[in-house]
């Protein structure tokens, strides 16, 4: 087998790849350090979290999203004090009512949706929006 980028060639065709002027490409393969998987496994993802968050930790996070006196600021607030936390639909919720203005609300709800650890529950964030249109674009960020 030889490796022209992520083309390989092969004398035979297998039932991953196709053939097109005598190389095969293979279609559903992984090339990690001079292995080539061919079919990987598909294994499903873990969120891991430096700290979950509790719900006195929210509230010490509220507090110092609303000191902030300006919507920038309190958006870089945010992103500073939620880093590496995990959160629950319910704490989402929390800390949205730390925002000044709608479309602040509907970005923390975007943002926090990876670091949320019960995603299924997200209905709650969508119906804490004030405005249609926000949970519409919210329910199409996350995919429902």
């Amino acid at each position: 087998m030889k490796r022209k980028g992520n083309i390989f060639s092969l004398p035979l065709l297998t039932r991953w790849g196709f053939v097109v002027g005598g190389l095969v490409f293979i279609t559903s393969c992984e090339f990690i350090e001079d292995v080539l998987i061919v079919d990987p496994p598909n294994v499903p993802e873990i969120r891991i979290c430096d700290h979950v968050a509790t719900n006195d930790d929210v509230t010490t996070m509220k507090d110092k999203i609303k000191s902030q006196a300006f919507k920038d600021e309190r958006m870089d607030r945010t992103k500073m004090v939620t880093k590496g936390y995990c959160f629950t639909a319910a704490q989402v919720v929390d800390l949205m009512s730390a925002m000044g203005f709608e479309d602040e609300k509907l970005t923390i709800a975007k943002d926090l949706y990876d670091q949320t650890t019960d995603q299924q529950n997200y209905d709650v964030v969508i119906d804490a929006l004030a405005f249609k249109s926000d949970r519409d674009e919210l329910k199409a960020f996350i995919g429902q």
